[in-house]
Parts: structure tokens; sequence; C-alpha cells
């Protein structure tokens, strides 16, 4: 009789806990839900922020000045003046991919995608200068630019290295689409594109689908620098990581400001962002979850933007760092945020993140 009831509580005791780790991996589901339910609110919301601001605010060199207005000068007074050298601007939202804190536990960065490389039919002495730059040999930049011209171009025809409908069935591939590609994500349907995943990361980071490959030494990706300019890896990234203490407005300047000399690319130099605007959302450890690239033009309909794509994506935020003097080029951790009181109030726009007076 006692080994049946030891059995038996041997037994309720087994359901019992099998019943509570089922209670728990439901609540654990649960919570789960919850945060990225939280999380997808939060990118919502702070993408609808940014749209308005990105439309609402005045633009300076490097981004969205957040102190236009505020600060009356003859310049701003007259929108036909030329701009000076010298002229200080207040802070700025950058487009030049740095991290940001947005809505609740979401981080953020903007690409200026005009100061970017232009996916769309680029030119081949551009295709190969930029493969030069990404180490990638003469005769494989030679596939790479012909697989994916024949990706968009409109007929069957095969280049010599390039491929079409035949050779993707042949790989077990998706044929190419024979139009313009949509996203930059769109050039890892390039059958050489899977032999280097690397070398289509680093294409797809410093990439636009719309009109680009222009330098603006203000937001443009450090390989753009290195194309341009033809400065060397250790000089772009040198700007890159410094150019966040000034507005830059001209080569002259640059060049006495870092002491390099900017070669070339005086028509290619723009001095003001484009109207082509990536938005990278993601979380506050700089993982990337979407990526909208946004046209801001006037429409019929009376929005002023055109959404060109928003794409999910799976990739982490290159380390970086922070900036020196730039309010807003800093990580997105809270902590580290210092408190500025000549900042702008902007109670309205992420109020729990910024920490204002």
């Amino acid at each position: 009789m006692l080994a049946v009831v030891l059995w038996s509580m041997a037994a309720l005791t087994l359901i019992t806990g099998g019943i509570v780790a089922r209670i728990n991996n439901t609540l654990n589901q649960a919570y789960s839900m919850r945060e990225f339910a939280q999380l997808d609110q939060d990118m919502m919301a702070t993408e609808q922020t940014l749209l308005y601001m990105l439309s609402a605010r005045p633009h300076n060199p490097a981004g969205v000045d957040l102190a236009a207005g505020s600060v009356e000068s003859d310049s701003a007074a007259n929108p036909f003046e030329s701009g000076d050298a010298d002229q200080q601007y207040g802070p700025t939202l950058r487009m030049d991919g740095s991290w940001y804190s947005g809505v609740g536990q979401v981080g953020f960065a903007l690409q200026d995608a005009g100061a970017s490389f232009s996916l769309l039919e680029p030119r081949r002495e551009n295709w190969l200068r930029l493969m030069e730059l990404l180490e990638v040999s003469p005769t494989e930049a030679d596939r790479w630019y012909d697989q994916f011209m024949d990706y968009q171009d409109r007929d069957n025809l095969t280049r010599l290295n390039g491929a079409e409908e035949e050779d993707y069935r042949e790989r077990g591939m998706v044929p190419p689409s024979n139009r313009f590609p949509v996203t930059p994500f769109e050039i890892l349907n390039v059958p050489i594109a899977r032999e280097h995943p690397d070398i289509a990361d680093r294409i797809i980071r410093s990439s636009t689908i719309g009109t680009g490959t222009s330098s603006n030494l203000n937001t443009s990706p450090p390989l753009m620098l290195e194309l341009v300019h033809y400065l060397s890896r250790s000089e772009a990234q040198m700007v890159t990581s410094e150019r966040g203490n000034n507005v830059l407005s001209s080569l002259s300047q640059a060049s006495a400001e870092f002491g390099v000399l900017f070669q070339g690319g005086e028509f290619e130099s723009l001095w003001q962002p484009s109207g082509n605007i990536r938005i990278m959302l993601g979380d506050r450890q700089g993982r990337h979850k979407r990526w909208i690239e946004v046209k801001f033009t006037a429409t019929a309909n009376g929005a002023p933007w055109v959404i060109e794509y928003s794409h999910p994506v799976s990739i982490n935020q290159r380390k970086q760092e922070p900036a020196k003097t730039d309010a807003f080029g800093l990580p997105t951790t809270p902590e580290t945020a210092p408190r500025a009181n000549d900042w702008p109030y902007y109670s309205a726009f992420f109020p729990e993140q910024l920490p204002l007076d």
C-alpha cells in the first residue's frame, strides 16, 4: 500500500512539474511576443516621427538642422545667399549612419542615399574602381558587373561573364528580374554574390537604388570617399570618424581640417543632403530590423515623401566611435548621453531618450 502511495506521489510530482514547465514556457513566449510587439510599435512611432522631422525641418550640409530658426542670421534671412564656410551650425541629426536613440528601445540611423553608390545601371569604370577598392580581382570584377547588369537589363542576351534565366535555373536559383533593382539587397540574387557574401554585404551598406555615386564629405560612407576623392582606406576612416566635430562646406575646408588632399570630385561633390534618405531602424544593440528608403518630394496626394522601399533586414551595425561634439552623435545607451542646455527643446520628439532640461 505504501509503495502505491509513493508511486502515486511521484507521478503527481512529475505531472505537476510538466504542467509548471509548460506554463513557464507559455509565459516566456507571451513575454517575448509582448516585447516584439512593443518593439514594432516603437519602430513605427520612430519611423513616423522621423518622416515628419525630415520633411519639416531645414537641412544643413550634414543633416537635419535642429536649431534652425532659433538663431537669426543674414544667410537665414536671405535664402538666396550662398553659405559661409565658417558658418556655425546648431545640433545636427547627422545623415552619415550614426546610431541614435528613438522611441522606447528603438535605435535608428540615417544615411544620405544620394551620397552613396548607385546600383542603377552603374558605369563600368565606376564599378571596376569600386571592386578594386573592395580588393576584388579584375576577372571577378567583370563577373560581378556582367551578372548584375544581366540581372537588371530587359533582354535575355547573356554578357560575356554574365548570367541569364537558363544559368539561374541550372543553379536552382530564381530567374533574374530583368528590371531595375527595388532595394540594394537584390544584389544578393546574383549568382556571384552567393560565392562572396562579404563583398555583397559591403556593397549593400554603401549603395542605393536611386540616383547617387556622388560624394558629400559630411554624409558619404568611407567607401565613397575612397572612390570619388581617391583617399586611402585609413584616410577615409579618419575623415568619417572625425567629421562629426564640424559641418564641412568645401573641399578646401576639409583639406585644412583633416590634412588630407581630396583629389578631383569637384563636380561629384554635394554640399546638401539629397532628397533620398535611408532610414535604418533597429534595437539599442545596433541590430538592424528594417531599412526604409524615402524620397522627399511633393506628390499629388499631398504627402511630402514617397517610400521607395521598406525592407526587413537582419544585420548588425558596424562599430563606430561616438562623435565628440555633435550632441546627437552618441551611442544609444542613455547613460552616456550628456546633458546639454543649448539643445532645442523637443519634448514631442523622443521625449524619454533626450535628457533635456
